[in-house]
């Protein structure tokens, strides 16, 4: 092969290693952006749903709370009869030694009855607490998550080549970023194919040369490698 044709063949391959560092760059770009549009959609979606729980979650709260309530009186009031009847059988002198531990026994099991209601009632103020803080935190999220997609829209308008669709801004609330992240994505997938091929393309124009100039038919090698390859055949 003349030296001349060496070396021009040389200076395309190295034009089009380029040209596939230029591409590859904005593919790692594109894919951060998506990443970002796609961990809000997300976030997004599992906060939507959360939200939509927690009426529900509320009314078992609820429940459970009234009914712990009226186990804890029912339990008391147990407690309170128990009692008067062990003070009776130890102040009576015709009561019984079996009959005063009978009481005593009964008054021990109301003391545990009416401990345990009382947990219960505990256990389960916490957990209405618990549900109404969720609930706030979810609002709270869901705050943070429209100001995210916004600053995201922004980074997405900035991509090259995104369709008119992928530039609008995101919409309000939990389902407007829903919708958002998927047409983002949308946009972004199309960018990213006509990236992929374009690389795709560089890589059959560099084996291309290969087989041009050092007769080797083998495709598929990336464009580096056929530039290094040109060097060294040079």
């Amino acid at each position: 092969m003349p030296e001349s044709n060496a070396v021009d063949f040389l200076t395309l391959a190295r034009e089009l290693e380029l040209r596939d560092r230029d591409v590859a760059a904005r593919l790692d770009a594109l894919h951060a952006v998506l990443g970002a549009v796609d961990a809000i959609r997300s976030r997004a979606t599992r906060a939507r749903k959360s939200l939509a729980s927690i009426p529900e979650q509320l009314e078992h709260a609820e429940v459970a709370g009234r009914e712990a309530r009226r186990r804890a009186d029912d339990a008391d009031r147990e407690l309170v009869e128990a009692s008067r009847r062990a003070e009776e059988a130890a102040r009576s002198r015709r009561a019984s030694e079996e009959a005063r531990s009978a009481a005593e026994r009964t008054l021990r099991r109301a003391k545990t009855t009416a401990e345990d209601a009382a947990a219960a009632v505990t256990r389960a103020d916490a957990r209405l607490t618990g549900v109404s803080e969720h609930e706030a935190s979810l609002g709270a999220e869901a705050g943070r998550l429209e100001g995210e997609a916004r600053e995201a829209a922004a980074r997405v308008g900035e991509v090259p080549r995104v369709s008119d669709t992928g530039r609008m801004p995101p919409g309000s609330g939990l389902e407007g970023v829903e919708e958002w992240g998927a047409r983002a994505h949308s946009a972004l997938f199309v960018v990213r194919g006509g990236l992929e091929n374009e690389r795709e393309r560089l890589v059959v124009e560099a084996n291309g040369l290969a087989a041009a100039v050092l007769g080797d038919h083998a495709g598929g090698a990336s464009v580096a490698l056929v530039r290094e390859r040109l060097e060294r055949a040079g």
